[in-house]
């Protein structure tokens, strides 16, 4: 069975239209339909049921789609655990961060990966838990670091557990809600939330321990860490943030923490995400324990 005609039947049942799934595949429609049809042929299945509004899996292609996904995922883990095998160390991984560990985390990390193995190709992502899930479910990275404890847990993926942080509003020193020892979260609300993406299941449950909602506040939302902290310096924005993505302008005095008088004590809890079913390359455990070192040093 050839993995290309896999590969076909995949685009088929995301796109639901033999002329999407063709352009998708850089093939006349003709020549995709006549793979999908070899491909039902060699397994002596209907993959595939044909309405008029679209094509849709049968009960047997919603199997083959599930062990097909699985195959070509493994396919894909075997060579290039190949490639560093041979010694010559080729290969490539794509990975994801959000924004808390991406803007401590990626400068020295990247810079330790490409000194320790030159020959390998990396990809990062930088994104909110619920965008790097859709990518990884969509096999666009390998696994993911980020806080995720807004993740609706799911049977498909698997989840390694990092260290707890402490997390608050930090702001410029001369910010109007510094004028006190506290402030209130009333207070706090009358100024943008920089904030980067948050799971909505998260965001929601910790505004609702307040008996607030998302209308109630103005956000300004960015997942590039270091553009929050310019902002932040420069306006009246108040940064959720770690204590450990901002030690440096602590430490300078170029960022202070508020002290909330009605604020829940706060925390992220970071994991690395990965698929269950999903075979693990060599090259991306060697990044992914590179990673568990560097948390554990901060």
């Amino acid at each position: 069975m050839e993995p290309k005609k896999l590969r076909h039947m995949l685009a088929l049942a995301a796109e639901g239209s033999f002329a999407r799934a063709a352009e998708r595949s850089h093939l006349s429609q003709s020549a995709f339909s006549r793979s999908i049809q070899a491909l039902e042929k060699e397994l002596d299945l209907v993959l595939f049921e044909r309405t008029p509004k679209a094509v849709l899996l049968t009960s047997a292609g919603r199997v083959v789609a599930r062990h097909a996904q699985n195959l070509l995922s493994d396919t894909r883990a075997f060579m290039r655990d190949v490639d560093l095998l041979k010694g010559g160390e080729y290969g490539e991984i794509s990975f994801g961060l959000s924004s808390f560990p991406s803007g401590i985390l990626l400068p020295s990390l990247l810079t330790q990966f490409m000194e320790a193995h030159p020959k390998i190709s990396v990809r990062t992502y930088v994104a909110g838990a619920d965008q790097l899930l859709r990518q990884l479910q969509a096999e666009q990275i390998d696994f993911f670091l980020a806080d995720v404890r807004g993740l609706r847990q799911q049977a498909d993926f698997t989840t390694r557990w990092l260290d707890k942080e402490d997390a608050g509003f930090f702001v410029r020193p001369d910010h109007p809600l510094c004028a006190g020892a506290t402030t209130t979260v009333s207070a706090l609300l009358q100024y943008h939330l920089a904030l980067p993406s948050i799971p909505t299941m998260l965001e929601e449950r910790a505004w609702n321990k307040l008996g607030l909602n998302a209308q109630e506040y103005v956000k300004l939302i960015c997942d590039d860490v270091t553009i929050l902290k310019r902002i932040t310096q420069s306006s009246n924005a108040c940064l959720f943030s770690t204590n450990f993505v901002l030690r440096e302008e602590l430490e300078h005095g170029q960022l202070v923490a508020l002290h909330v008088e009605d604020l829940p004590a706060m925390n992220v809890h970071f994991g690395i995400v990965r698929m269950r079913a999903r075979s693990i390359a060599l090259v991306s455990n060697l990044l992914e324990q590179m990673i568990v070192d560097k948390m554990m040093s901060l």
